[in-house]
């Protein structure tokens, strides 16, 4: 168990990775976060507090990312298996079925939480400030391109998302 510190309940121990286990977890945040990059922040963190400058672990906007083989698969903010009371979401799919996006946002102020992403790969700072500053679903949809991350020079599928969301969603 560890505090916003990672310190342990021992004087000058602390605990980091798969074996930390927040007592009060961030906002939205689970209690043991088990990818790379929590890690390698908790690792950040420490080194502050044990260089004298005491800082406390704040992990920002949840997000993962993985390439299994070919395939590539991301997830930005808060996408549950289920949408919440007060959600929505936008879901658009390629005609292969090998690509994704699943657009979450609050259905009151059409802010955007969350995103999971299949087959395509895109700009991890974008969809934080975005979600950070609560862009609207439109605007993301209209500034899609700006996510894009495209080192492989695949095929853009943008314009078909804006296309697809503008006759669904009003």
């Amino acid at each position: 168990m560890v505090d916003e510190f990672l310190q342990t309940n021992i004087k000058d121990v602390y605990a980091i990775g798969d074996c930390a286990q927040h007592k009060n977890p961030a906002p939205n945040r689970k209690t043991i976060e088990q990818v790379w990059y929590t890690g390698r922040m908790q690792g950040e963190t420490i080194a502050q507090t044990i260089c004298e400058r005491k800082t406390k672990y704040q992990p920002g906007i949840w997000f993962n990312s993985a390439k299994f083989f070919d395939i590539e698969y991301q997830t930005y903010g808060n996408v549950g298996n289920e949408l919440k009371e007060g959600e929505e979401q936008f879901y658009w799919e390629d005609k292969s079925g090998r690509k994704c996006i699943k657009l979450v946002y609050d259905k009151m102020d059409k802010a955007i939480i969350g995103v999971n992403v299949f087959g395509l790969r895109m700009k991890h700072e974008v969809f934080e400030d975005w979600i950070k500053n609560k862009a609207r679903i439109h605007q993301v949809i209209r500034d899609l391109r700006n996510a894009n991350f495209d080192p492989e020079f695949t095929k853009k599928h943008e314009k078909e998302i804006n296309e697809i969301f503008s006759a669904e969603i009003v």
